[in-house]
């Protein structure tokens, strides 16, 4: 097996991956990506028959204009310079059995239609749409202020971004039933749920109204010569900047040892080490198949496995003898159902009943001319469709060469059938035109993306399964980063978006400008003995509060915490040895550290069974949207603390972060405000409080209550 040496690998060359490393590759980073399929882009590529270029899956792009969220990227990446957009006008026609409705570029003429067709539910309208543009505005000003460093603490974010947080909290359905009631007008108007993959009831709000507002606001767009130049254009810069990317090397093994990845391994021998891994794999694959369960967390791991795949589609990639155009089809996108209650679409694409799922139909030829040959049309007719339909389509698991299981083919070509035989009442005698056909299923999807179940959308966009409770491109094995739809979110701007949000963080690991929370003894300390002054300096700047008064030696019945990491139970009474208790959130985190440095670096303060030091944190203010987050955030910083250690010293002995969620710790100490200035309280061998501080000088009032300690 050979070895190279890298400082970024890239698992996967869809957007997220291809992005990442090109930032990567920009910023002086050698990056390398391993993909396993022979072109670059994942979903974002075509294919070809004769002289029809068939797009695999993009519909529209959202965020592609100046202002969106995806422009950055497509900018700083250099697809703007290679690749022309157009924008569509209308976005989609809506065809139900009563209603015709297009989705005009222009909002408010948008908005005009719906009223024209729902005048009842006119208020409601206009509420509805208002409400959802400062929804959206709320989140690209959360992400604007995120990037700028200004963003406001975690306890203030509901009433900085009190709609952004209500959204994502709540379903879709929820959400409309505030504006509007008309069921006819919901199903219009929740149009484009097949791009998210759930029916109103189960999808998360903020899922829809973020890309909705991106769609509307920003416009729909279309790269000329399909999604494939957008890839083509990305690993161009990557390749421009020193970067690699192999074709048909299919990783199957990430190399743990102690605690991080050291190396990827693939099919065909090659052996990658690296200082980073990034994965825009699957992550079912990367870490219960590539890591395994024995290098994770046990709930990290339980949360893996309860990330259930997106739904995936099944799609008929038709290359037609015809210009649609002429036969009076001027539409680039059409919805089609035959009824108005979008679950029982739903349910039918789960059945796989075909005869009653809703249809997608794309024209390509109206937003990318030369896709056909003259006189000819490229149409796709998409309908989702569930992995386990019909015995996973035939299959029963056995994916090995399935495409020649004349089970697997009946069920295909029924599927097919039923849907083109639904299309030809919107366009008759389609059948006669097909000069190509191919169909693609979710194992199709599986095939070439990897994604468990074909899914198309990453892990599902519930309403408990999204933003700041979906898995974090951070991993608690701490060198080791996901990009992609399976922790962002699905779609191609969104894993645009991953992929820069990702370059970040790594590029702040290999420069080594995170905070650990907890410093503790390690092979070569974190702060020296010459810095602790200049912090304590720092610390009396920053700190203007007057100091609590010091309270008697006093015996109160104290708390029980558990401690993120090894989740032991502490009852702070029975320590049975002289304790240092810090009291912080997240925007104090630095000043308890220095604390918590100056301790350790005195001698007599460096063993865990002369002195036990933990970090309360007070969560109080946090909101329950983002306790996950703020959960991952404090084990990621109990893994940093851990892997500084020295040799023999274990963490579960030695780093201790206790969570206050209901602030019940804090209060119980006299402490308030500490999201503006730390607090420390130290207790003697026997439990009892000897003194209390929150000023401008902790490290040295610490020091002093520890002296004072018979």
């Amino acid at each position: 097996m050979s070895t190279e040496k890298f400082d970024v690998v890239v698992i996967g060359a869809g957007l997220g991956g291809l992005s990442s490393a090109a930032y990567l590759a920009k910023a002086g980073k050698k990056v390398l990506v391993l993909e396993h399929h022979a072109v670059p882009g994942g979903y974002a590529h075509e294919f070809r028959r004769g002289k029809y270029r068939f797009e695999v899956a993009l519909h529209a792009l959202d965020g592609a204009a100046p202002g969106g969220w995806a422009y950055p990227a497509l900018k700083e990446l250099g697809v703007l310079d290679a690749v022309p957009f157009k924008r569509m006008d209308p976005f989609y026609t809506a065809k139900l059995p009563k209603h015709e409705i297009n989705a005009h570029a222009d909002i408010v003429e948008y908005e005009a239609e719906l009223v024209k067709n729902f005048p009842h539910e006119r208020k409601g309208i206009h509420a509805l749409i208002a409400d959802l543009l400062e929804t959206f505005w709320q989140v690209r000003r959360f992400g604007a202020e995120g990037e700028a460093g200004i963003r406001p603490p975690m306890e203030e974010m509901p009433v900085e971004y009190p709609k952004m947080l209500a959204a994502m909290s709540m379903s879709w359905d929820e959400y409309m039933n505030q504006f509007i009631q008309d069921a006819e007008l919901k199903a219009v108007f929740s149009t484009l749920w097949g791009y998210y993959g759930l029916p109103p009831e189960k999808l998360n709000a903020a899922a829809f109204i973020f890309p909705w507002g991106s769609y509307h606001f920003s416009g729909a767009y279309f790269p000329q010569g399909g999604s494939i130049a957008i890839s083509r254009a990305i690993e161009s810069t990557l390749k421009q900047h020193g970067g690699e990317i192999r074709y048909r090397q299919t990783v199957n093994r990430i190399e743990v040892k102690d605690g991080r990845a050291a190396a990827v391994e693939t099919e065909k021998g090659l052996r990658v080490e690296a200082d980073v891994i990034i994965s825009n794999a699957n992550a079912p694959d990367t870490f219960l198949k590539f890591i395994g369960r024995e290098h994770l967390p046990v709930d990290y791991a339980q949360k893996i496995e309860e990330a259930k795949p997106s739904i995936s589609n099944l799609v008929i990639y038709l290359g037609l003898d015809c210009d649609l155009r002429k036969e009076g089809w001027n539409h680039h996108e059409v919805f089609w159902s035959d009824g108005y209650n979008i679950s029982e679409d739903f349910e039918a694409s789960i059945k796989g009943d075909f005869e009653k799922t809703g249809i997608g139909l794309t024209y390509y030829d109206l937003t990318d001319p030369g896709c056909a040959p003259e006189g000819g049309s490229i149409l796709n007719i998409l309908s989702l469709a569930d992995w386990n339909s019909d015995n996973q389509w035939g299959t029963g698991g056995n994916l090995e060469n399935y495409s020649d299981n004349p089970q697997y083919n009946e069920i295909k070509n029924a599927a097919a059938d039923a849907l083109i035989t639904r299309v030809e009442k919107l366009i008759p005698n389609l059948r006669k035109h097909i000069k190509y056909m191919e169909v693609g299923t979710p194992i199709t999807n599986w095939r070439y993306s990897r994604n468990t179940g074909g899914a198309i959308y990453g892990s599902e966009q519930s309403v408990d399964n999204m933003y700041f409770n979906r898995l974090q491109a951070k991993t608690p094995i701490k060198n080791l980063f996901l990009s992609g739809a399976w922790t962002f979110a699905g779609g191609m701007s969104a894993a645009l978006m991953s992929g820069r949000e990702v370059s970040r963080m790594v590029v702040g690991y290999l420069d080594n400008t995170e905070v650990i929370l907890t410093t503790a003894p390690s092979e070569q300390s974190s702060v020296s003995s010459e810095q602790l002054p200049v912090i304590s300096e720092q610390l009396s700047e920053n700190s203007k509060q007057s100091p609590n008064p010091q309270l008697p030696i006093t015996n109160i019945q104290l708390p029980t915490l558990k401690a993120v990491g090894s989740n032991r139970e502490l009852n702070l009474n029975t320590l049975g040895k002289p304790a240092v208790l810090l009291f912080h959130t997240q925007e104090t985190a630095e000043a308890a550290a220095a604390v918590n440095a100056s301790l350790r670096a005195q001698d007599n303060y460096k063993s865990c069974d002369s002195l036990f030091i933990a970090n309360i944190v007070d969560l109080h203010s946090v909101p329950k949207l983002f306790r996950g987050f703020a959960e991952k955030a404090m084990k990621e910083s109990y893994g940093k603390a851990a892997a500084s250690l020295a040799n023999g010293i274990k963490a579960e002995d030695y780093v201790f972060i206790l969570p206050d969620w209901d602030g019940s710790a804090t209060k119980a100490f006299g402490l308030k405000d500490t999201n503006k200035t730390a607090g420390v309280a130290v207790l003697n061998t026997g439990g009892n409080i000897i003194g209390t501080h929150q000023n401008r000088d902790l490290i040295s009032q610490a020091m002093q209550l520890l002296a004072g300690i018979k």
